[in-house]
């Protein structure tokens, strides 16, 4: 790669982390689980038997039949059609093996899941389970599609099931837990992500669920360390920072558990599932190639994002939002001019498209058009008033041309709606000090510094103006 081509990555880098600020960055890795309350009491055994969900090898095979798919996009019905035949093809097939009907009933199980038919899905993957009982892929993705139409008991009992045929399999036990937890049963859950951790001791998704466990059972200190353990081992998983501070103020270290409430968030610790992985489906529809393309985005996957986003397209070409990310892969891609043109597409055709606004926005200030730039922000705040990036970069915009007072105004408006944006703290200072409102700054830095105490730029400022 050239310095050119670096320095144009870079630039494209900076705009996509710009338009990713805006409150539209991808999702967490894996869906947050459902948090317990903090008692050490827990439900009574399950009632349901492993028969009852994972079926014995010598049960009779239920035909199979694709649900109602009146409703569903005809690219889709196609594609469980397609599945429906392979599996009719095999098992008309007497010498295809066990293995490859079981296979063939797992993958049109996997669009069945996809597709949101969770039923069919279950039954599919019970059927094989039946046909290769030793094999745990079948029941762990059974546990799957039973947890999505919403039964966690029989979810658990399936989860159970994998983690027998395969100990470890780590992703097996942490769902496990995850059920155990989420049904009240915080001591098996406790032993679950202990046997997790056991066998993966570097496994930030078992160390979360063990001290969500901890903390349940009351375990204060155990759960702190189980905590800060995630945390050293992945850092971007902001999910922790809730259940931690809640355990910082058992032990009594209220200190610590502040700062953490103030940046609570949602991203779960990553865990990889070969298994899982294996049986995702991407729909030929615009919900799923929007899904494709965000997890392309997560794995800097700049291509991969753009081609996603283009078949989503394909389906859906008025989709505002396909586009407007399929835009932002093209900034991260370097191709900025591509960028532009898909954005000012969206907002051709959807004019208050407030993050196209941001974007373009974005666009022209990294060209040095600030113009431009503060007519974009301008569109960005009025098409969405509570989007406080939109106002940040606005803010900014205006104290660069010297109008410090609507600046002032902005960054204002900017830190009410979200009190963490330290820009926001930052910015209004060095307007009112540009203003020459010592006293105001004054007052504002002093409510900067109760909400981010440790910011060392706060901290600088607070000095500048403890000297006038």
């Amino acid at each position: 790669m050239t310095v050119g081509m670096l320095r144009r990555c870079r630039i494209h880098a900076g705009v996509l982390s710009a338009l990713l600020a805006a409150g539209c960055s991808p999702g967490p890795e894996r869906p947050a689980p459902a948090a317990t309350p903090a008692t050490a009491s827990n439900a009574a055994p399950s009632a349901v038997t492993a028969a009852a969900v994972v079926p014995a090898a010598d049960e009779p095979l239920v035909p199979v039949a694709l649900p109602d798919l009146s409703n569903v996009a005809a690219p889709v019905r196609a594609q469980l059609r397609a599945r429906e035949a392979v599996l009719h093809a095999a098992l008309a097939n007497p010498a295809a093996s066990l293995e490859e009907r079981a296979a063939r009933y797992g993958q049109l199980g996997d669009v069945l899941m996809a597709a949101m038919f969770f039923d069919d899905a279950r039954l599919c993957y019970r059927q094989a389970a039946a046909l290769v009982p030793d094999e745990a892929r079948w029941p762990y993705l059974l546990g799957h599609a039973t947890l999505r139409a919403g039964d966690r008991e029989r979810a658990a009992v399936a989860f159970a099931r994998a983690a027998q045929l395969e100990p470890a399999y780590v992703p097996a036990l942490v769902w496990l837990g995850e059920m155990q937890l989420d049904l009240g049963r915080n001591d098996e859950a406790l032993v679950t992500f202990g046997t997790a951790v056991s066998q993966s001791p570097n496994s930030a998704a078992a160390l979360f669920g063990a001290g969500r466990a901890a903390l349940a059972r009351g375990s204060y200190g155990e759960a702190v360390s189980y905590l800060e353990q995630v945390l050293r081992i992945d850092p971007r998983a902001s999910v922790v920072h809730y259940p931690l501070a809640m355990a910082y103020r058992h032990v009594g270290a209220a200190d610590k558990a502040e700062p953490l409430l103030l940046r609570r968030g949602s991203v779960a610790p990553v865990m990889a599932d070969p298994l899982m992985a294996s049986a995702e489906v991407v729909l030929d529809s615009a919900v799923s190639h929007e899904a494709a393309g965000m997890q392309a985005l997560r794995a800097q996957d700049w291509t991969g994002a753009v081609a996603a986003f283009r078949k989503g397209l394909v389906v859906a070409p008025d989709d505002a939002s396909l586009r407007y990310w399929m835009a932002s892969a093209l900034i991260a891609s370097g191709d900025a001019a591509g960028a532009e043109r898909e954005f000012r597409d969206v907002l051709r055709r959807h004019p208050d498209y407030a993050k196209a606004h941001f974007s373009i926005g974005a666009i022209m200030a990294q060209r040095g058009q600030r113009t431009e730039a503060l007519a974009a922000y301008q569109s960005a705040v009025r098409y969405a008033p509570n989007m406080p990036e939109a106002r940040l970069r606005l803010a900014d915009t205006l104290r660069a041309a010297g109008q410090l007072r609507e600046a002032f105004a902005q960054y204002d408006e900017a830190v009410r709606l979200d009190p963490k944006v330290v820009g926001g703290w930052v910015g209004g200072a060095e307007a009112l000090l540009a203003l020459g409102d010592t006293d105001q700054a004054r007052d504002w830095i002093t409510r900067a510094r109760q909400v981010h105490p440790g910011r060392e730029e706060i901290a600088r400022l607070w000095e500048r103006v403890s000297t006038k």
